[in-house]
């Protein structure tokens, strides 16, 4: 499995990239050809670090780049997010996060309609458990399919 520094860097690399943006980590994972099992840990190791950072430290941060950019904080006001957010709540946010959205847009969005921050980590963590599980598993079909 590890077989020296470049994979360790390699597991590095794919765990802060699942952290930002889950399915880049995914296509890093399939591109470097991990197995089932260092695929599904290190994306969903990397996207659950991910929620975890932005959900405790992402107002911070974003506070931070606005001062940076001389803009004020802005919530979230679309009203495609609000129909949504009524229809589906949390539930529906976490599980677009890891395929569609990203840990930092998730997490920002669970916090701008108010969500606890120890429910938005709970919920979003079994959604990559379950993305990480359902690609890693496609991928690793896939592969055996085709050799």
């Amino acid at each position: 499995m590890l077989e020296g520094v470049g994979d360790i860097l390699k597991y590095i690399l794919i765990f802060f990239a699942s952290g930002f943006k889950f399915m880049v980590g995914v296509g890093m994972s399939i591109g470097m050809r991990l197995s089932f099992w260092e695929q599904f840990l290190t994306t969903t190791m990397g996207g659950i670090a991910g929620v975890i950072f932005f959900t405790y430290v992402g107002d911070t941060l974003r506070q931070w780049i606005a001062r940076r950019r001389g803009r004020p904080v802005t919530g979230v006001s679309s009203q495609k997010w609000a129909y949504f957010w009524q229809r589906y709540g949390l539930w529906g946010v976490s599980f677009l996060t890891p395929p569609i959205l990203s840990p930092p847009i998730g997490t920002a969005i669970a916090l701008a309609f108010g969500s606890p921050r120890h429910v938005i980590v709970i919920r979003m963590s079994i959604a990559m458990l379950v993305w990480g599980l359902f690609f890693a598993g496609a991928w690793d079909w896939i592969k055996r399919a085709l050799l």
